[in-house]
């Protein structure tokens, strides 16, 4: 895996408005950490093979300075979603959907979980991805 920049934090700056009362920004910084934790631990390096399981938008064989960031962002995504596969996963989503509110608190969780994601990938640049 390729050595990342470092970021000041990993929470985001500011919770969006619709999330940012109670447990619904709870859910928003759950879901900003989970994404978070996968987007800088699922880092590709140029010339890996890209799995085809993770790549719905036809990328190639290989990891290269054109596909890398795409292939970063398909890599988390999944990595995202398949974290939900094991038991302790079990806990955060007992948690939300014991809520009154846990549709909306699926939805603060699941925005928490694509801002972080995106906002940890906007933090690579050419240099963190070995691209010279």
């Amino acid at each position: 895996m390729a050595a990342r920049k470092q970021k000041s934090g990993f929470h985001p700056g500011v919770v969006p408005r619709a999330f940012c009362r109670g447990r619904y920004r709870e859910a928003y910084l759950a879901g900003w950490s989970h994404g978070h934790g996968v987007a800088c631990h699922n880092v590709p390096t140029i010339g890996d093979k890209i799995d085809r399981c993770v790549d719905w938008v036809g990328l190639g064989d290989r990891v290269t300075a054109d596909n890398i960031r795409e292939y970063h962002a398909c890599l988390t995504h999944a990595g995202a979603d398949n974290s939900r596969c094991y038991s302790p996963w079990e806990f955060t989503a007992h948690w939300i959907n014991s809520n009154e509110q846990h549709e909306s608190m699926w939805e603060a969780y699941e925005a928490g979980t694509g801002d972080a994601i995106a906002a940890d990938l906007a933090t690579y640049d050419d240099s963190s991805y070995g691209i010279e």
